[in-house]
């Protein structure tokens, strides 16, 4: 018997003027239902937390299963490994570090299925409905944008230091330098990164270290490791890979074994 091999159709929108500050990018994705095997995918550690709007079938983020419906995601530290099977369909935002906690007023730790009876505010579910409705990617894109116009306005204003330090907060920079371009004091910025991003400014530093590294490895697989470290604020090789084995759950050296491999096919 002949297997048919699933596919993944995936769209994002990334948004420019208005929304481009808040909003990261708005995807849709759906999986072949003739397909015999499950797409999965790792999701890169980005310091952001979104919404996943789940349309067809029970999907998998990591062991953690997850029903169809709206799902409030918790922001990312670590990578995660999503697991769609045949015929599924989803759909969903990523807001930038911060947005999050500036709409919904509150963060999660995990995954969190909103309830029906807990959705008075945003009208999440209707949404929901919505994208089921209309059919093709771009549609579905369109609806979920329309409605982030809607509510990003109604959205608490992030501070203006904590985004000063989002702005200029770097790989290779210096933690205590941070004093230099915010009004704040260490201790002060701290509690500002733990309300609205659930983690500490040196954890988002080793974040954004692990994902520039990554995204230089996807061009440049064959770079000389070691040099690779230096120059993206490790102390040194063994320093890198001990960070992308925490946050990316994976080493430069396979990253970069399986980014030459799907070259090559």
């Amino acid at each position: 018997m002949h297997r048919v091999v699933s596919t993944l159709d995936f769209k994002i929108f990334q948004p420019k003027g208005l929304l481009s500050t808040q909003v990261q990018g708005v995807w849709s994705a759906s999986v072949s239902p003739q397909g015999s095997n499950d797409i999965k995918r790792w999701l890169h550690s980005d310091a952001c937390s979104g919404i996943l709007f789940n349309l067809s079938s029970e999907i998998y983020l990591n062991d953690t299963p997850l029903p169809p419906g709206v799902l409030l995601l918790p922001v990312s530290k670590q990578a995660q490994l999503i697991t769609l099977p045949p015929g599924s369909q989803v759909v969903g935002v990523r807001f930038h570090p911060a947005m999050s906690f500036s709409i919904f007023g509150t963060l999660y730790d995990q995954p969190t299925t909103l309830k029906v009876e807990d959705d008075f505010s945003f009208a999440l579910y209707s949404l929901h409905q919505q994208l089921g409705n209309v059919q093709g990617h771009y549609a579905q894109i369109i609806a979920l944008y329309r409605w982030l116009h809607k509510i990003i306005d109604s959205s608490n204003m992030i501070p203006c230091s904590l985004i000063k330090a989002l702005n200029v907060l770097s790989p290779n920079m210096t933690l205590g330098s941070l004093s230099e371009y915010v009004p704040l004091s260490q201790r002060q910025t701290e509690r500002q990164f733990q309300r609205w991003m659930n983690m500490t400014p040196k954890y988002y530093q080793r974040i954004l270290r692990v994902k520039s590294t990554l995204n230089f490895l996807r061009y440049n697989p064959d770079t000389e490791l070691a040099d690779l470290a230096l120059s993206n604020g490790f102390t040194d090789q063994a320093h890198m890979t001990r960070e992308f084995k925490q946050i990316a759950k994976t080493t430069p050296r396979q990253y970069s074994k399986l980014v030459t491999y799907d070259k090559a096919v």
